[in-house]
């Protein structure tokens, strides 16, 4: 059972299913781009990329041969040998158990206490550097799935009140809400603001004028909306301030799996490089994974990937090393567009943590522990975190530990503790 304070299922899908329907609506809120991208002429800032996927990993799959620095991939990671030189893999880290500790504490650090996949709270370590970047681009973080379920359980990005935050799984809806106003004539600008400005007043009164009907947990969803509105009069209140930026043509309707991932990352890569934001997500599946439909079978994988992990498959050994590598592949190609993007000071990939998560840890087949938790860390290399090229076996470290390193690497000093037990930075990850 869930805590009584906190919303049903049913209920917390019918005011996100409500409240985004009135909100999403508006161009605003589908994406407004309204400052203009970093200058190359500096060194860019640094940025947070997150990819999640569902399940663990099997050991042979995923654990180098060799020692901290000389060491040779095993088959799911070979994919990124290009770019060997920019990783940094960590395992032996001690998290929760099972899938719904794997949801919720991995970007919050706060496991389901009742087996909901629903974190105690928030932020999630993401939204906490978002909230704290706030101002220093057009959106502050970006959150995008590749055939994402969205009920309950489902999410790894939550608000500061503990509220998940849905990814985009449409390539072309994501294209959108980053490119819809990019270049846009100045004139023409000011009149889409002064029409924004005139429903903000609308809606603000509309949703003021509900607080006294809703129970607690429904009016901490309203809050959150309130403060949406009021940090988009704050912006909007602010001169106009036009986005140029060459972007990529849009993606157009996807066709499968390969060719959704793809456009998911090139909208992240173009992001990333016009300066929209400096967070992204991308959750891959939602608990267990992508498991309805055929959809790896574009990779010669028929099986689910929940199904593959368990040992269910026709070949469990092989299926869910075709998924892990495939996952890989992806990650891969993030990663060379971002090396291949030319900032002042070197690439992109050198101001952009880049960092792959599991919802489970190493294991056999079948099992549902957290007790070796694994990442794959590439780029970043102005962060002071050590990437270059490195594997290492913590002993038994709390995973909470790993987000506050994440915050510190990101610039968050003041972040020495985070989750339930989250106490100090890795020192063993830094250069």
């Amino acid at each position: 059972m869930k805590p009584s304070s906190r919303l049903s299922p049913v209920a917390r899908r019918t005011l996100l299913r409500g409240a985004a329907g009135s909100l999403a609506a508006l161009p605003f809120f589908s994406g407004l781009l309204s400052t203009v991208a970093q200058s190359q002429e500096a060194p860019p800032p640094l940025r947070l990329f997150v990819m999640f996927t569902g399940n663990g990993q099997h050991p042979n799959h995923w654990i180098p041969t060799g020692n901290e620095t000389n060491f040779t991939l095993a088959p799911v990671l070979q994919p990124l040998e290009p770019h060997l030189s920019d990783l940094l893999m960590v395992h032996g880290m001690r998290g929760s158990d099972g899938h719904s500790g794997g949801m919720s504490e991995c970007l919050t650090g706060r496991p389901s206490p009742s087996g909901d996949a629903v974190p105690t709270g928030g932020p999630s370590i993401d939204q906490l550097l978002a909230e704290g970047w706030r101002g220093q681009s057009p959106l502050a973080s970006l959150e995008l799935g590749v055939r994402p379920a969205n009920d309950t359980v489902d999410h790894i990005t939550y608000s500061a009140s503990g509220l998940p935050i849905p990814p985009i799984g449409s390539p072309i809806g994501a294209f959108d809400k980053l490119f819809g106003l990019t270049n846009e004539d100045p004139t023409q600008a000011e009149q889409r603001r002064a029409r924004q400005r005139s429903v903000l007043d609308s809606i603000a009164s509309d949703l003021v004028g509900l607080q006294g009907q809703l129970g607690a947990p429904s009016r901490t969803l309203l809050d959150e909306h309130l403060t949406l509105l009021r940090q988009k009069e704050t912006e909007l209140q602010k001169p106009y301030q036009p986005l140029s930026c060459t972007i990529q043509p849009n993606p157009g309707p996807g066709a499968g799996i390969v060719k959704d991932w793809k456009d998911q990352n090139d909208n992240i890569l173009s992001a990333f490089r016009c300066g929209v934001t400096r967070v992204a997500t991308l959750r891959v599946g939602g608990w267990g994974g992508i498991e309805d439909g055929d959809w790896y079978d574009e990779v010669g994988v028929r099986a689910g990937h929940h199904n593959a992990d368990h040992g269910g498959s026709a070949d469990p050994y092989n299926d869910l090393l075709g998924i892990n590598r495939f996952h890989a592949q992806q990650m891969a190609y993030l990663v060379d567009g971002l090396a291949k993007i030319p900032v002042a000071g070197g690439r992109l990939l050198d101001y952009t943590l880049v960092v792959w998560m599991n919802e489970l840890g190493l294991g056999d087949f079948n099992h549902h522990s957290r007790k070796d938790v694994h990442v794959v860390l590439a780029g970043g290399n102005k962060t002071g975190l050590k990437t270059t090229g490195r594997y290492v076996q913590l002993a038994n470290e709390p995973y909470h530990n790993f987000l506050v390193t994440m915050a510190q690497a990101l610039g968050r000093g003041d972040v020495t503790s985070f989750g339930d037990e989250g106490t100090r930075a890795i020192s063993q990850l830094f250069a």
